[in-house]
């Protein structure tokens, strides 16, 4: 079989960087750095950060589609949240990584009433979390800013799945403590979130584990809402798998659907290269482009 075309340019381009790239005074070559992020606005033209911050300042809800613990998404969330932060708005994080019965371990903790230690057991925190979300989560405690534990518990969302029911039904066999922790409703929708997820998850897994999905993306965009409900002058900054938002989907139709006079801001973070692609097109209102392996 022949190579093809993108083949042969991949295999000329690595054998020239064997041969010209750098190498260390022992003779082994010196790992090249990525390449830094490129940013993009819908349309594909060039665009930045600060862009983004400034759409970011006028909206009521900023997704933050990220690439988990990726250090660009690590530091570019931090920038749009610092300048939140910086305004003169009230401002709330609402957080994936936190599902709602973490919310009173995050009280307690920017209450003063327990330790961080104490607070990352009691929130499950992994080992990632000092370089990802963490300077986000202290941001907030030092400036009195709010975080929401926005997600749905999973043993929950697996129930559900599980059962098969539809969600309604569900819901009212739970006990009161329990859909406490859940959104009202949930109905998943067939729009192309569905169908992305359906080609990535495969013809069996996937209708299932939609439901899941679902009511992931309902958890999370009614916490926002409602928050926003309670201040209407604030801004909300969800951060959030890229999945969730990215084409102003998933979570961003949930939460336009519970507040559409709401003015909305997405940033989408893409990895595979930093140049843009057809695919990239109206992914968000800031797509940030990435090399794999950050």
């Amino acid at each position: 079989m022949s190579l093809s075309r993108r083949g042969l340019l991949l295999a000329g381009a690595t054998i020239a960087t064997a041969a010209c790239g750098p190498r260390s005074r022992a003779g082994t070559k010196t790992p090249e750095p990525p390449p830094p992020p490129a940013y993009f606005d819908a349309q594909g033209q060039p665009s930045s950060l600060a862009a983004f911050v400034e759409l970011a300042g006028a909206a009521d809800f900023v997704a933050f589609g990220e690439l988990h613990e990726h250090p660009v998404a690590s530091h570019d969330e931090l920038e749009v949240l610092r300048a939140l932060l910086g305004g003169t708005r009230p401002v709330a994080l609402a957080m994936e990584f936190f599902e709602r019965d973490t919310q009173p371990a995050i009280d307690a903790y920017f209450a003063g009433e327990i330790d961080e230690a104490t607070f990352v057991a009691r929130s499950e925190r992994n080992e990632a979390y000092a370089s990802s979300h963490r300077p986000l989560v202290e941001a907030c405690r030092a400036a009195g800013a709010t975080v929401i534990a926005a997600n749905a518990p999973r043993p929950l969302v697996t129930a559900y799945r599980k059962s098969g029911l539809a969600y309604a039904t569900w819901l009212a066999s739970q006990t009161e403590t329990d859909r406490a922790l859940l959104p009202a409703t949930s109905v998943p929708p067939h729009d192309e979130h569905e169908r992305r997820f359906l080609a990535l998850m495969g013809p069996e897994r996937g209708p299932p584990f939609f439901r899941s999905m679902a009511l992931w993306n309902d958890a999370m965009a009614e916490s926002c809402a409602r928050w926003r409900a309670e201040h209407p002058d604030g801004v909300v900054l969800l951060v959030v798998g890229a999945f969730h938002v990215a084409g102003r989907l998933g979570t961003v139709t949930a939460y336009r659907e519970r507040r559409p006079e709401d003015r909305v801001a997405v940033l989408t973070m893409k990895g595979g290269g930093v140049g843009f692609e057809p695919n990239d097109r109206d992914e968000g209102d800031l797509v940030v482009k990435v090399a794999d392996g950050g």
